[in-house]
């Protein structure tokens, strides 16, 4: 597990991402991410976004 793929890409905490830390499931596997706040993250596909991050953007 890399460091970085522990990080958000959008605010630099950590995602708490199942997988990355060796579950089976991940909290992102229920959810539904808008196509916008995905793009905004093109560049860093591998990242996950956080669940504030999701919830935030979801809001606006």
């Amino acid at each position: 597990m890399q460091y970085e793929e522990q990080r958000c890409p959008i605010c630099g905490k950590e995602n708490h991402c199942g997988v990355v830390e060796g579950q089976k499931t991940c909290w992102c596997m229920t959810e539904k991410f808008p196509e916008g706040i995905i793009k905004a993250i093109s560049e860093e596909p591998k990242k996950c976004i956080c669940q504030n991050c999701l919830h935030t953007y979801k809001e606006i």
